[in-house]
């Protein structure tokens, strides 16, 4: 089974792409009609959130580039 990959897109969305499924706060999931690839909003403007609905052009800067997180803490 291959992974699901979540692309940060700079100025944009997160793709995310293969097998995966999407529930809202109370774990119901949305029917996404069979679809393997799509954009999840992140800069708040969308009208179809979580969905991307490509409203962020001209109004969202973000440059993605990847970087290291700090280690995890023991719990």
């Amino acid at each position: 089974m291959s992974k699901t990959k979540l692309t940060i897109n700079s100025n944009g969305s997160v793709k995310v792409e293969g097998d995966f499924e999407v529930v809202d706060s109370q774990g119901n999931s949305y029917n996404l009609q069979g679809r393997t690839v799509l954009g999840i909003c992140r800069c708040g403007l969308s009208n179809n959130k979580p969905f991307c609905d490509g409203s962020h052009r001209n109004h969202f800067e973000h440059e993605a580039t990847a970087f290291d997180l700090p280690p995890m803490k023991n719990r």
